[in-house]
């Protein structure tokens, strides 16, 4: 009897603890789509920041950088040079120029974005079997306008030099065949393994993931800023009978949030690059999702943990604004991860986002499977028990330090209502000694 007992206690304890979670998970999926705030920062700011971005960046590579061309040889030899480099797709002669003073006005108006000085002993040195020099003077505000030119003026200065030493050859009796064969031994082929795209293929996925963190922690402190701003006591859940042990609360509310997610995700992960056609090499988009729960759940506990901290909604945006420029250096997209000082390398692992954004781009560039990210994971399943650890010790902190502050104010009240009390006591007794003198 006594074990039927405690069966029936215990399946009616967890049939309540079913009940409280699903209330908390209606009851913050109506805050999350009743609160202007939280819309805005997951759907309107998921919506359009990877539109604008893929449609900035939708070129996928620079072409036709306006340069100035300093032509002080006036000969044959230059001319041909200046012909050649303007035919590359890098870069495009913009403009002619008599000197390098005015070519260097045009280089502070940024009307080019880079110089090419032939100086006037060009043609004669050639000529005479001497090594020319062509100058070359880079836009070095932009990596691509400076890349551009390198590039152009490398590749035409040697084919140039090619053309050159295989005439020379021939004109002393060489095959035109072995002349070339002298000259270039052989033909470096190049093969692009991975990473079809331009520079958007690399950069977006990364920046969406990034996205997705950051307007999770963001909505995720916006809520929980109104929430202790609602509360009498300044608690992180509302006074409500179903908010009734921490677990209860904490799956409650990481399944709210996780469920509003999936279709952001869907939207973000896979939609949008296809519409702007980066390459996708995965498998399935499935194993894209099987590869992000873990993202997204350990996005969720890290912002929970955070949260405890915000007793105003509005706290949370700019925290996590400023933490968003330190994330995006983390993350490896301006300089490799491999090349940062190791304090900051390991310090980039308590992010979701370092191990999600190089399993995502290994999937979507490298046609890499579940199977071959598995280490990054893994790490994301590390995340979410620590996380969920840390979310745990944060909420009971704040729920034990809200009761004291509830207990101090009622005990305040007891101290105030029983001051009272004497000093009405005392008045009385002080009228009925008037009354008996009288």
């Amino acid at each position: 009897m006594k074990l039927n007992a405690k069966l029936r206690r215990s399946l009616k304890d967890n049939r309540n603890a079913w009940i409280d979670m699903f209330y908390i998970l209606r009851k913050e999926l109506y805050g999350i789509f009743t609160d202007k705030g939280t819309l805005i920062i997951f759907f309107l700011a998921t919506l359009v920041y990877p539109l604008v971005c893929g449609y900035v960046y939708n070129r996928e590579m620079m072409y036709d950088a306006p340069i100035a061309v300093v032509d002080n040889s006036h000969s044959s030899l230059s001319r041909q040079l200046v012909r050649m480099l303007d035919a590359t797709p890098e870069v495009h002669v913009a403009y002619n120029c008599m000197n390098m003073k005015e070519a260097e006005q045009l280089q502070r108006t940024a009307k080019v974005h880079g110089i090419v000085n032939i100086p006037e002993d060009f043609s004669s040195d050639i000529n005479k079997g001497k090594q020319a020099t062509v100058g070359v003077y880079g836009d070095v505000t932009s990596f691509f306008w400076y890349r551009n030119l390198v590039m152009a003026a490398t590749y035409t200065t040697r084919t140039m030099g090619y053309g050159i030493e295989v005439k020379n050859l021939v004109a002393r009796g060489m095959g035109y065949d072995d002349a070339m064969r002298a000259v270039r031994p052989f033909v470096p082929q190049q093969q692009v393994l991975y990473q079809p795209g331009g520079y958007p293929s690399f950069m977006l996925p990364i920046i969406v993931i990034i996205l997705l963190q950051q307007t999770i922690l963001m909505g995720i402190g916006i809520l929980a800023g109104k929430t202790t701003e609602r509360s009498a006591n300044g608690s992180i859940v509302p006074k409500n009978i179903h908010y009734n042990g921490l677990f209860r609360i904490i799956f409650g509310r990481v399944l709210a949030v996780f469920l509003t997610y999936i279709p952001i995700t869907v939207y973000v992960l896979i939609i949008v690059p296809h519409y702007f056609n980066v390459p996708q090499l995965y498998s399935s988009p499935l194993e894209v999702l099987l590869f992000i729960i873990p993202f997204l759940l350990a996005s969720i506990l890290l912002g929970m943990t955070c949260s405890v901290f915000f007793h105003h909604r509005e706290n949370a945006i700019p925290f996590f604004a400023f933490m968003s420029i330190p994330i995006l250096f983390l993350s490896g997209l301006p300089w490799p991860r491999e090349a940062m000082p190791d304090f900051w390398r390991y310090f980039s692992y308590i992010l979701p986002t370092t191990f999600a954004s190089n399993g995502f781009v290994r999937m979507g560039s490298f046609g890499a499977t579940l199977a071959q990210i598995s280490k990054e994971h893994f790490a994301l399943w590390i995340l979410v028990a620590v996380y969920l650890t840390t979310t745990f010790f944060a909420y009971r902190y704040r729920l034990i330090k809200g009761l004291k502050g509830q207990e101090g104010k009622a005990s305040l009240f007891k101290r105030i209502s029983a001051r009272r009390k004497r000093m009405q006591k005392s008045n009385n007794a002080n009228t009925e000694t008037n009354s008996v003198a009288n």
